[in-house]
């Protein structure tokens, strides 16, 4: 039952993830093209972003570690997992790709706040988001 409640929840974190992913898209480069001054909302919109991800890699951890069994069955028997395409995407490929893009997520956000000027802070956030959101799309 937990399983699939944890399971559930993480696919529908996947689509808040993406609208989220939507919003600080649009608003760092309408921000960078539109020449307009770096605000609160932009801030948010990173922060949000990255906390949806935080919210997302705990549900995939605790799939991964406590409910899944990907853990248990890669130490007993890892040549049996990379033998097989679809067990080695959930348990190398999937996890390792999106762990860099949580990482991604939260240097966009700490990247945008180091920026001197308005302009550098949208450039560094756009840059970094969508490194994180081409990792998402990617796993």
């Amino acid at each position: 039952m937990l399983y699939t409640l944890t399971l559930a929840g993480h696919n529908i974190m996947r689509w808040v993830v993406l609208v989220l992913a939507i919003y600080a898209l649009y608003r760092v480069f309408a921000g960078l093209f539109g020449k307009k001054e770096w605000g609160d909302a932009d801030r948010k919109a990173l922060s949000f972003y990255a906390i949806g991800m935080d919210v997302q890699l705990l549900l995939g951890l605790l799939l991964y570690f406590v409910f899944g069994g990907w853990f248990g069955m890669m130490s007993q028997n890892m040549s049996m997992v990379m033998r097989d395409s679809n067990m080695r995407f959930f348990a190398v490929e999937h996890f390792s790709v999106m762990l860099v893009a949580v990482i991604l997520a939260h240097v966009a956000t700490v990247m945008a706040k180091r920026g001197s000027t308005d302009r550098a802070k949208f450039r560094n956030g756009a840059i970094f988001l969508t490194l994180s959101v081409l990792a998402v799309l990617v796993a």
